[in-house]
């Protein structure tokens, strides 16, 4: 049963929100409202380089000492937003968890293609590790197609011999760009299948196939990989991805935590400074995780010291 405060969201976005034929240009003008919002006073927000990578780090009083670090690769469907505007999110995963805030400014499509996010997701979190940052401290947190670009940049980072972080958190998170799998009767208002599938397609330029597993991780042999924590919305577009990326960790011996969120929509999380009781409590729950997965390591070395 979704609460108030969320079904008076729902009723208010129109029918045509998600429009199939809107062009990259369009869908930008659609999610500016979305982003953008001023931080509050007390959030601190600077800039860095991580291997070349522009990359926001966001802070506040609670979370300046925290032990983990949170890298999280934004949404906005490879074609929006900038990282100026995606700073309001980090605010909110700085406030809810309690950690430091670093958010990758990766290439845009059309302009730039694949793989130029992926390559700068990969470099932000090479060049986050290069700096001295312990990987049992970092949590990767990817939300909608920076879900796909997360695991794509762990994925890459096992290849290449480099230390895994400490787990994976996903925000509704898009695992296989082509949508496939089982459609269901009641619609996601925020996004339609084909509307996603059009922003793949720009992304993608016709260089690889929508179900590449370099760019779809549902299909990829996720051996290796670090633990993952996956809050599945029950009327997600993208919903059959986030399955399929859970049953093959299964299969490929990943520990995986998959938790369903009966009547929610793809995005929730970022309703949470809306007053929406569902996002609250979904902040809550990926606190806990992360603070128990980040502190794992550190916590078993103190007890074999004493």
């Amino acid at each position: 049963m979704r609460s108030s405060e969320l079904q008076t969201l729902i009723d208010i976005i129109p029918d045509n929100f998600a429009d199939p034929g809107a062009d990259y240009q369009a869908v930008g003008e659609m999610m500016a409202p979305f982003h953008g919002h001023p931080l509050l006073e007390g959030t601190t927000a600077e800039t860095l380089s991580l291997d070349g990578v522009k990359t926001g780090h966001i802070w506040d009083a609670g979370s300046q000492d925290s032990h983990a670090i949170i890298l999280h690769f934004h949404g906005g469907a490879f074609v929006s937003c900038s990282l100026d505007a995606y700073l309001f999110y980090g605010e909110i995963i700085t406030q809810r968890l309690g950690a430091q805030v670093m958010i990758p400014d990766y290439r845009l499509a059309p302009e730039q293609p694949y793989p130029a996010a992926h390559d700068d997701c990969f470099n932000a979190y090479k060049g986050l590790i290069e700096s001295g940052i312990d990987p049992a401290r970092i949590c990767v947190m990817g939300e909608s197609c920076g879900g796909s670009l997360a695991i794509g940049t762990l994925l890459q980072a096992r290849d290449q011999g480099l230390a895994m972080p400490a787990c994976f958190v996903s925000l509704t998170g898009w695992f296989d760009l082509s949508v496939s799998g089982q459609e269901f009767e009641e619609r996601d208002p925020f996004l339609t299948a084909d509307w996603v599938r059009n922003r793949a397609t720009d992304y993608l330029a016709g260089k690889v196939d929508h179900r590449d597993q370099r760019v779809s991780p549902a299909f990829a042999d996720l051996t290796g990989l670090p633990p993952m924590y996956l809050q599945l919305a029950q009327y997600d577009t993208v919903r059959e991805g986030v399955i399929q990326l859970a049953a093959n960790a299964v299969r490929d011996g990943v520990e995986v935590t998959l938790e369903s969120w009966p009547g929610l929509i793809h995005g929730w999380h970022g309703l949470v400074n809306a007053g929406v009781p569902e996002a609250e409590l979904a902040w809550t729950r990926i606190r806990a995780y992360v603070e128990r997965r980040c502190n794992k390591r550190d916590s078993t070395k103190s007890t074999a010291n004493d």
